[in-house]
């Protein structure tokens, strides 16, 4: 169940919509393309970086030709009413999506109860497909990119219970990015992710700055689809995933099949970060 509202960004009125069945993108097809986000939330009431998302979607919407400054008090006082009444558990995943045809200036808020993957995927790692696919603006998080994998998403996903994303490799066969995660790879001690033709996603940059101070070497190069059987270890990171292990890609194993211990060094240092991080979404007065 997916609770709606929306905020009017000129008179900064907000509207419940109701609630409807279905997922984050389902729903999300039914509007209008625009600028888009989607983060957790931890403790009901509080969020990782949520200043980055409204400026991640500010920057999204410039790249499409649509100049917004969104309001964050009457934001953030939107999505702490949106979980209030949501009122469907405790953690919730919540999605902020401006269209940027739509007459009157707004932004939707759409909240579902949280769904993160099993215990035992972060114990025995998820498996990964690929395919060839690339983003046509790398940078923005556009809602188009659901409309074009909608017809391959969820049935890709749903071959095996252990496949948890879908890869996006280029012509070059370079692995970039998955559909709602970041890849990295680890050979040699050293960790590798794209620098280039992706979205730069929020938990990325966390794990990024928290690995290069623990002191792990980072190269900003993707690997390719010939480097998956030299690598030793590999992991996506996500809003909703944290830190995953992926221990298989397109029934290829990653290293020996299980996760490194690299990747849960990364993944343990992650959570301490977020401990320190996360920040109310709303300070009532």
């Amino acid at each position: 169940m997916v609770s709606i509202w929306f905020l009017d960004l000129r008179t900064l009125q907000l509207k419940n919509l109701g609630q409807r069945e279905g997922t984050l993108d389902a729903i999300t097809l039914e509007f209008p393309p625009g600028a888009y986000t989607t983060f957790r939330t931890f403790r009901g009431y509080y969020a990782l970086a949520l200043e980055t998302h409204f400026q991640r979607l500010e920057r999204t919407a410039f790249l499409q030709g649509y100049s917004i400054s969104l309001p964050r008090e009457a934001l953030r006082l939107g999505i702490y009413t949106a979980i209030t009444h949501a009122g469907m558990s405790e953690n919730y995943r919540v999605r902020l999506l401006v269209p940027v045809a739509e007459e009157i200036p707004g932004c939707y808020i759409l909240v579902e109860p949280l769904a993160v993957p099993a215990d035992w995927l972060f114990q025995e790692g998820a498996w990964a497909i690929t395919r060839i696919l690339t983003r046509h603006q790398p940078e923005a998080k556009s809602s188009q990119f659901i409309h074009q994998t909608v017809s391959f998403r969820e049935q890709e996903l749903k071959q095996h219970p252990r496949i948890n994303e879908i890869l996006m490799v280029n012509v070059q066969g370079e692995i970039l990015e998955g559909l709602s995660s970041n890849f990295f790879a680890v050979k040699k001690g050293q960790i590798f992710t794209a620098g280039k033709d992706i979205l730069p996603g929020v938990t990325r940059s966390i794990v990024i700055n928290t690995t290069q101070r623990a002191g792990f070497p980072i190269l900003f190069c993707p690997i390719t689809i010939n480097d998956l059987g030299t690598i030793e270890e590999a992991f996506i990171t996500s809003s909703s995933r944290g830190v995953l292990p992926i221990v298989r890609v397109d029934k290829r194993d990653i290293g020996n099949g299980y996760p490194g211990l690299i990747t849960q060094t990364i993944a343990r240092l992650y959570d301490l970060s977020v401990d320190r991080m996360i920040e109310p979404i709303y300070l009532v007065r």
